[in-house]
């Protein structure tokens, strides 16, 4: 009996030797390697990015810009867009050969849509500050701290107009060379279903698709006006973005460089009721 424990023993000591050889020879996990051999992107920002916040934006969701900040004024406007400088007007005119923006009943519409997490909160930089998107036409990312006044503008970079889109606004884009008369069907839908909307000339689209609408994570590219398309885009993606319970009584300075025609109220501020008029 003796010796058949002794043996358990000599056993037991045996497989616990092997057992920490084995575990020496497992590789340890090293994060800082499995960061650096990834190549795909990262959201919102790489590990270990440091990010910094402007110190006018007092509150991510509460952001009452004073008119005598700095941050945002009229002396670096040209960074993104200046409307009283002539060598910006490529922005808003046909440069190119209308005929390649001819409509067509057989081009698709494109449905384009991101996973953004529901704790994200996009950056709002000052004018001393570039910002730049990876997606050539972005629905989510940094902006100026100026909300802009709803409205049609003779032109509105997305520096601009995605602060818009962050309160839940939907944003009409088209191209200066797009066909006037789908340009102004989709204008007359749009303006018609909320107040919160923002309409503007834009070359990030193409000659295949020459209007789009943008909402929080989401762009809906058209070759022609589909009216029920364009209004089942709207009711669902409207009002989704991280301010979108924004105070529009709120009293700070408004960004209207640019604004051609300000945005009439269609139910209330808050767009209670979009697209009521449209029954699906």
């Amino acid at each position: 009996m003796i010796k058949w424990f002794h043996l358990f023993c000599f056993a037991l000591v045996l497989l616990r030797i092997e057992s920490k050889s084995i575990k020496r020879k497992l590789p340890a996990y090293n994060e800082n390697k499995e960061v650096e051999s990834w190549t795909g992107k990262w959201f919102p920002f790489p590990p270990n990015t440091r990010t910094t916040v402007s110190p006018a934006r007092k509150d991510a969701e509460n952001d009452i810009i004073s008119s005598s900040n700095s941050c945002d004024d009229k002396t670096l406007i040209g960074r993104d867009f200046n409307p009283n400088d002539i060598r910006h007007s490529y922005n808003y005119l046909c440069l190119a050969n209308r005929t390649m923006f001819t409509p067509s009943l057989n081009r698709k519409a494109l449905l384009h849509e991101e996973f953004i997490p529901p704790a994200y909160r996009p950056a709002m930089k000052c004018l001393n500050e570039t910002i730049r998107y990876d997606d050539k036409i972005p629905t989510h990312g940094a902006f100026r701290l100026l909300p802009p006044k709803y409205g049609t503008y003779q032109f509105l970079p997305p520096q601009r107009w995605l602060r818009s889109v962050a309160e839940g606004a939907i944003v009409m884009l088209y191209h200066p060379c797009a066909y006037t008369k789908q340009v102004e069907l989709l204008q007359k839908t749009v303006s018609s279903c909320m107040y919160r909307h923002i309409i503007t000339p834009s070359l990030l689209l193409s000659p295949e698709r020459p209007m789009a609408l943008i909402a929080w994570g989401k762009s809906l590219q058209l070759s022609v006006v589909d009216e029920n398309m364009v209004v089942n885009f709207i009711k669902e993606n409207a009002k989704k973005g991280p301010m979108s319970n924004k105070d529009l009584n709120e009293t700070f300075e408004l960004y209207e460089s640019g604004l051609l025609t300000e945005a009439h109220l269609v139910t209330d501020e808050s767009d209670n009721e979009i697209c009521g008029y449209k029954e699906m």
